[in-house]
């Protein structure tokens, strides 16, 4: 069986010769499945509504095996846009991720400077900041709250890019455990 995703981009598009280029990508751009040939025949054979039919796609890459059955397909605009973005979450949240989401969000409306430290004393969950106290240790002491997502790579490369490598990472672990058994 082909390696299953918990995420991917359809990028519908043009290439450098203005053809159109559709294809299905994971996060780091490496082509996972797909191209327009592909994906138009697809849609002759009226098994996708049309070429930007995610939820159609979506559902045939889980038939495939290349998408998890709780995996989500995104357009590849709304991929990029999420990898760029490094503060604002722009994904789709799994459910085991919504309170990390909330908190982390949170933590980056506080009303503070430009240089990143508070403006007033604020009252979170996770302790008492005074004014002057810098956005950044407050996320850092997020940790012991969510141990199970790796804040300084959120930090350092954006929080979006850690949740799709969370996903990737957990998805793995999981198949690693649970290898199939042979009949």
């Amino acid at each position: 069986m082909a390696r299953q995703y918990m995420t991917l981009g359809y990028y519908s598009g043009f290439d450098d010769f203005f053809k159109a280029k559709l294809e299905v990508m994971d996060f780091e751009q490496n082509h996972v499945w797909g191209d327009t040939k592909q994906i138009r025949a697809l849609v002759q054979e009226q098994k996708l509504k049309d070429e930007n039919d995610l939820e159609g796609l979506a559902e045939l890459l889980r038939d495939e095996g290349l998408l998890h059955l709780t995996g989500h397909l995104i357009s590849g605009l709304t991929m990029d846009l999420a990898l760029r973005h490094l503060k604002s979450i722009e994904l789709p949240l799994r459910e085991d991720e919504k309170r990390f989401a909330t908190a982390w969000t949170t933590i980056h409306k506080l009303p503070a400077t430009r240089s990143g430290k508070l403006k007033r004393q604020v009252k979170l969950p996770i302790g008492t900041y005074q004014e002057g106290a810098e956005v950044h240790q407050i996320l850092l002491d997020l940790k012991p709250s969510f141990p199970l997502f790796d804040i300084d790579l959120a930090l350092e490369e954006g929080v979006n890019k850690m949740l799709l490598i969370r996903r990737e990472d957990n998805l793995a672990e999981t198949s690693d455990s649970n290898p199939r058994q042979s009949a």
